[in-house]
């Protein structure tokens, strides 16, 4: 089933249940016919890569025809080779598929396992990817909205407002000095300019006010100078995050791009913030980095908080009832597992990549904040 949306909680629990040679694939893709045609065959290569490990551990050809089967399923299916977006996620077993068709990019990684790897879906999925934006320039604005499931796209406005600095001045140009001699060259064009940032800025308070009443995301200014300190002097109540270019020639690919690089940079400083909390804790045993630990404190709910690397594989095996860690070659990934365990009794998950945490008890691989010390 193609989904164009993110799993929810419960999805990512039931996904996490055992299926004899889960496959997992994760894919970054483009939305163009050659992005579809490379998509399509670094896809199928990764299906046989998967089929021959498969083969190789003597699984039956019958359960390997079944996973075949699948796999034809998800090829013959045109809906979703001429609807990609920047990632495309497929979790195949004989008796099972998922597809997710995602705007924010993934890495490529290809597993096969008693359970599907869900870690960069759960760092999709726990990790705030909302923004709005605005692009502003002396010839224009827009405003824009980015989801963890949409683009960036141009919002559509409900009231009509001014369209550039010229219309919110009643003037034809603000570059015709011969129009601002009663405000002084220069200086006019500045007194205009702070005018049509004030314009700008009511009919942002007014359109987003209604679509973010609470001012929780992010905005994105994209503007150069003066509007860009400009806008920021008007004290709008959304967290601004300046972007200084040239807003008029950008494509709304290259909004979105430019958004989720920084949305990671947001999302790193606060997850900073919340691994140094933690770490207050270890002189009284609530904070853990070792893996066998943390595992035994997963599984009885003892595990408020974790945070992993989701692009390290530590492969081995887990005792769901006594969380005993065997290390394995051949085993499955051991964080994904502890992440969705962790998930199903009610803890936080937190998926970092390398270099995202910087906090001084951060070992690299995992940290677990515990609701109660443990023996």
């Amino acid at each position: 089933m193609i989904r164009y949306d993110l799993p929810s909680i419960d999805d990512l629990i039931a996904l996490g249940e055992p299926h004899e040679n889960a496959i997992t694939i994760y894919l970054p893709t483009s939305p163009t016919p050659s992005g579809r045609q490379q998509a399509f065959t670094a896809a199928k290569a990764a299906v046989d890569e998967a089929v021959r490990t498969v083969r190789a551990d003597g699984t039956s050809r019958v359960h390997q025809d079944a996973i075949r089967a699948q796999w034809e399923r998800i090829a013959e299916d045109s809906t979703l080779w001429g609807n990609l977006s920047n990632s495309l996620v497929i979790l195949l077993s004989a008796d099972l598929t998922e597809d997710f068709v995602l705007p924010n990019r993934l890495e490529a990684q290809t597993q096969v396992g008693d359970y599907f790897d869900l870690g960069q879906l759960v760092r999709a999925v726990t990790s705030p990817q909302d923004a709005l934006a605005l692009t502003l320039s002396a010839n224009g604005w827009n405003l824009w909205s980015a989801s963890a499931t949409t683009r960036a796209t141009e919002l559509e406005l409900s009231e009509k407002y001014a369209a550039d600095a010229a219309d919110a001045t009643n003037r034809m140009t603000i570059r015709d000095r011969g129009l601002l001699k009663r405000l002084g060259g220069d200086e006019g064009k500045k007194v205009l300019l702070e005018r049509y940032a004030r314009v700008v800025a009511d009919a942002i308070r007014s359109e987003l006010g209604k679509l973010d009443p609470n001012a929780k995301l992010p905005l994105f200014v994209f503007a150069t100078e003066p509007l860009l300190g400009m806008i920021q002097a008007e004290h709008l109540p959304w967290k601004i995050v300046p972007i200084n270019g040239a807003p008029d020639k950008l494509r709304p690919d290259q909004i979105d791009d430019s958004v989720r690089k920084h949305i990671e940079t947001i999302n790193a400083a606060a997850h900073n913030a919340q691994a140094d909390s933690i770490g207050h804790g270890v002189s009284s045993g609530l904070a853990v980095t070792e893996l066998e630990p943390i595992a035994s404190a997963a599984v009885s709910g003892a595990v408020a908080t974790l945070f992993y690397d989701f692009t390290k594989d530590i492969l081995g095996t887990l005792d769901d009832s006594t969380g005993k860690v065997v290390f394995t070659d051949t085993g499955y990934d051991l964080l994904s597992r502890l992440a969705v365990i962790v998930l199903n009794n009610g803890g936080e998950v937190i998926a970092v990549r390398p270099g995202e945490i910087t906090a001084q008890i951060w070992q690299g691989s995992a940290l677990a904040g515990l609701r109660h010390p443990i023996a």
